[in-house]
């Protein structure tokens, strides 16, 4: 059985042009955890140039969360 791979998508911040800008990770769901007390979703991207970094994104900020 192949591990579960999500795709995270964080509203991030307002570019130049006034548009919200998107930051884009790709996680499994071995290397995700979720701090309801603290109110946010810590993981490793397992691609990309943060790739195996910790990430801590806030309940607020997460745009999109889904199963690849």
């Amino acid at each position: 059985m192949s591990d579960r791979k999500y795709l995270i998508e964080s509203r991030r911040y307002v570019g130049d042009d006034g548009k919200i800008i998107f930051d884009k990770w790709v996680t499994s769901a071995k290397v995700i955890e979720v701090k309801h007390n603290d109110q946010y979703l810590v993981f490793y991207p397992l691609e990309g140039e943060h790739a195996g970094k910790k990430h801590y994104i806030p309940f607020t900020n997460i745009h999109v969360v889904k199963e690849l």
